[in-house]
């Protein structure tokens, strides 16, 4: 006898009952979203209405989101279709091409990230339809909110809607944005937030973006000024954009039969071992974190990484394998996606099918072996090009980005940078190591710049030869002599030109006259003539050393320019050189300036073969003459800053220190300068010198920072405390009378005036004898039998170093290693212990754990660990 009922043969009744959803079931719906997946979520109803454009704007008041506002061109829903859309289940039929799928999109995802959705919609040939729905509702029925269609035509007007149909979607009541004290935290938190989501939303829909089906941007709009800022938009971050793959023949198919003939495709990749791109370690997480499946359905990325129980997650030696599968919806039983879009499942029936799979030799295990062996290779010697020096003023334009781009920058070496200087005719440039200078020949200025692309060709190439020696101090003598000969050669061709000029100059002189006296005083001028015709021909070493790189000799142009070791003497001679201006002579050289700062921005917008016109010439003497005035408008008033700093001695800084700063405001008040307003710039000026000395006395002159408000305060403050007498409590009361001021206010001035003891300030210690003894504070209060701050840092680094080797583990790996040596405070634990936490026998258990510890023998990380040993 059995207890077993077949519920298909008992007897059922013919009733039937209906259960309609409780409102509450609005605020559980939608729980797995995070923001990034319902905006994506919201971008996929607007893809399927049509949208090829699509805004995010962020509405914000005193750094709080307010509001999220989603913006698209599509179709438009009439009031039926928003109604249809509003309900849970009710949306529209999609079709396998649609990115909707569950008809709870656009609710699930909006009210899964605040509370009140609202969504104005036009088609553009019905009137507009709007509706508010808010979650906090109870009740057997779910109720919205019907706005009439004037006000919805009103609100679509106002949130910029441009297009003849679209939708406005509009979250309020938010609750997972920042509600820090502080503005700076806020702040912070929304440009990481929308710094993540560009980068989320762009590895999503990137091959939506790269094919120009859809654009998406996101903005911010300030409520409290109505301002909005520059767009940002949302660019593709492709997972599988490299030119070139880890092994010959990838990427391969693995072709899987499930049941009924349907197939199930399988791309597998292998990336290159050394490939370090932000295709590879996507949205700043390492390599290794995307290894796995890449599921796409209509191009829309579902799934992120992960094996999805095929292979364990998280293996070192697998991370360059990335595979694609295509979801088609004749496999949505096998390989199932979840409501939110952000993962898949893989039943069963696709998983054995996988596994199951050859096709043409190939298989999952083959792929698998495959990705370790390429990995391993690569670990053994990775061939990596060196790093370029940097490339400084008078480059090649585009050849600093391409160098970042490429290669990369050394930190150190001396950045490559071009003048011109007068050298010898046969020599092309000269080079400095030590500061990377390379000064070209400005006997053939003329000729090689009126070829541009010849130029910049020879910068690039004598960039490329010198940049390995950048900054090194000297060089051995084979490497000089060999930068010599490819020197000579570079010179050859490059001034070949200018000297066949010069020859067929000389031929058409009268050489009847010229020939017997030639003759008769050189006999050896033939000879010098045909040496004249070779081109390879060595000078002395094109290298200059023996130079201080921070000495002003090492520049020719300034060889005249005198340096005094006191700052303010040197000052004071340079005031010498700038007369005093007139006000025509300020309102003249102010023009200047002016015109200078136009050229400078016509020439940032001509097209790079444009600068080398007679127009891009004048322009670049216009801002010279700019500079030259600027130059003459801040010498003029050296005696103007040195005046002012003067009044502001003995309040925490030294006069050079006050003049510097001066200046700094006088170059501001050179650039706000404003001709028209009538009055003089020595007048106009005097405000912001004074300004930043005082703001500098205010960040610097302390070591306890007392804001710019108060230093304006503070000697009247020291006057009146040094006229009162008394306790403390009483002064401060007399000294806050006096001013006006809150006794708090005076309190704290008060409390601070002191200069805080420097730890070598002497204490007296009395001895065991009965003297005195006079050591320094910090021997008082340093513990001399504390741990030394090397011994400090270690003891702190040891649990990150093996934290980090154990998070590169599987977790069941990483569990076995902390069970089996009591890693993280707890005992250790046997072997059969660990069997049996992780389902295992005690053997199996003993087998991993010798696994895993002789992969970690061979990691990086291991190696730091070494020195504990």
């Amino acid at each position: 006898m059995t207890d077993r009922i077949d519920v298909d043969e008992a007897d059922l009744s013919e009733r039937t009952v209906v259960l309609a959803p409780d409102a509450s079931i609005l605020g559980a719906i939608g729980r797995g979203h995070t923001l990034a997946s319902a905006l994506a979520d919201l971008i996929d109803n607007s893809i399927d209405a049509g949208a090829t454009r699509v805004s995010i704007r962020f509405v914000t008041r005193n750094a709080v989101v307010r509001s999220i506002r989603i913006r698209d061109d599509g179709c438009g829903m009439t009031i039926e279709q928003l109604e249809r859309a509003m309900t849970l289940g009710g949306g529209s039929d999609h079709s396998g091409s649609d990115h909707g799928h569950f008809r709870v999109g656009l609710k699930a995802a909006s009210l899964s990230q605040a509370r009140i959705l609202t969504v104005f919609s036009t088609t553009g040939f019905s009137p507009a339809a709007g509706m508010r729905l808010d979650r906090a509702q109870a009740g057997p029925q779910i109720r919205a909110q019907a706005i009439d269609a004037g006000a919805a035509e009103s609100v679509l007007q106002k949130r910029g809607l441009d297009a003849d149909s679209g939708t406005v979607v509009e979250w309020s009541g938010l609750e997972s944005v920042s509600v820090a004290t502080t503005y700076h935290a806020r702040r912070n938190w929304f440009e990481t937030m929308i710094v993540q989501l560009r980068d989320e939303l762009g590895l999503t829909f990137h091959r939506l973006i790269a094919d120009e089906r859809i654009r998406i941007e996101i903005d911010e709009l300030d409520e409290s000024s109505n301002e909005s800022g520059a767009p940002r938009l949302v660019k593709p971050i492709d997972p599988f954009e490299f030119e070139q793959w880890g092994s010959t023949g990838y990427p391969k198919v693995l072709d899987a039969e499930l049941a009924g003939g349907r197939r199930l495709t399988m791309t597998c990749y292998i990336l290159p071992p050394a490939v370090d791109g932000p295709n590879a370690k996507m949205l700043g997480k390492p390599r290794a974190a995307w290894q796995g499946l890449f599921v796409y359905r209509n191009d829309r990325l579902l799934q992120c990484g992960g094996w999805l129980q095929l292979h364990p997650d998280g293996g070192v030696d697998t991370q360059l394998a990335r595979a694609v599968i295509e979801l088609t919806p004749d496999i949505l039983d096998a390989v199932a996606m979840n409501a939110e879009k952000r993962g898949v499942v893989l039943r069963p029936s696709a998983m054995q099918a996988l596994e199951r799979a050859r096709t043409d030799g190939f298989s999952m295990r083959a792929y698998f072996d495959e990705a370790r062996e390429i990995w391993r290779r690569g670990r053994q010697r990775e061939l990596r090009a060196q790093s370029f020096a940097a490339a400084g003023e008078g480059a090649p334009s585009g050849l600093e980005a391409l160098v970042q781009k490429t290669l990369g920058v050394r930190d150190d070496a001396a950045a490559i940078s071009f003048g011109w200087v007068d050298l010898a005719p046969r020599q092309l440039y000269s080079f400095e190591p030590v500061t990377g200078l390379v000064w070209l020949n400005s006997q053939h200025r003329a000729e090689l710049e009126s070829d541009p692309r010849r130029l910049e060709l020879l910068k690039t190439s004598i960039f490329l030869l010198l940049e390995p020696h950048a900054g090194k101090e000297r060089l051995a003598t084979h490497t000089r002599e060999r930068l010599d000969v490819v020197h000579a050669a570079l010179a050859s061709v490059a001034i070949r030109r200018l000297a066949d000029h010069a020859r067929r100059d000389s031929r058409q002189g009268p050489r009847e006259a010229a020939a017997p006296d030639s003759a008769h005083d050189d006999p050896d001028r033939g000879r010098a003539g045909e040496d004249d015709d070779d081109g390879f021909v060595l000078l002395e070493s094109i290298f200059i050393s023996g130079r201080d790189p921070y000495e002003p000799l090492a520049d020719p142009a300034l060889a005249n320019v005198r340096i005094d070791d006191d700052v303010l003497k040197d000052l004071l001679r340079r005031t010498k050189d700038f007369p005093l201006l007139s006000a025509h002579e300020e309102v003249e050289l102010a023009r200047e300036i002016e015109v200078g700062v136009l050229a400078a921005e016509r020439i940032a917008s001509l097209a790079h073969e444009d600068r080398g016109t007679a127009n891009a010439l004048d322009l670049q003497w216009l801002v010279r003459n700019g500079d030259r005035a600027i130059d003459r408008m801040v010498g003029s008033n050296l005696r103007l800053v040195l005046h002012i700093a003067k009044r502001y001695q003995n309040r925490g800084l030294e006069l050079a220190d006050l003049v510097q700063e001066g200046i700094s405001g006088l170059l501001h008040a050179v650039q706000k300068f404003d001709r028209f307003h009538g009055t003089k710039f020595s007048t106009y000026s005097t405000w912001w010198i004074r300004q930043a000395i005082t703001r500098a006395l205010a960040d610097q002159g302390r070591t306890i920072r007392f804001p710019v408000h108060v230093v304006e305060k503070l000697p009247d403050v020291i006057k009146a405390w040094k006229e009162t007498s008394g306790c403390s409590a009483q002064r401060i009361n007399d000294v806050a009378d006096a001013l006006g001021e809150a006794p708090a206010l005076i309190g704290s001035i008060v409390d601070n005036l002191d200069a805080p003891y420097s730890l070598d300030w002497p204490v007296p210690v009395e001895t065991a004898d009965g003297g005195t003894e006079w050591v320094s504070l910090a021997d008082e209060l340093v513990d001399a039998n504390d741990l030394a701050l090397e011994e400090h840092i270690e003891r702190a680094l040891l649990p990150l170093l093996v934290k980090s080797l154990l998070d590169a583990l599987g977790e069941r790996e990483a569990n076995v290693i902390r069970w089996r040596f009591g890693i993280g405070g707890d005992a250790p634990r046997t072997l059969d212990v660990v069997g049996a936490s992780i389902g295992v026998t005690r053997e199996r258990a003993r087998q991993i754990e010798a696994k895993t510890l002789e992969m970690l023998r061979d990691s990086d990380l291991a190696k730091s660990l070494r020195a504990y040993l």
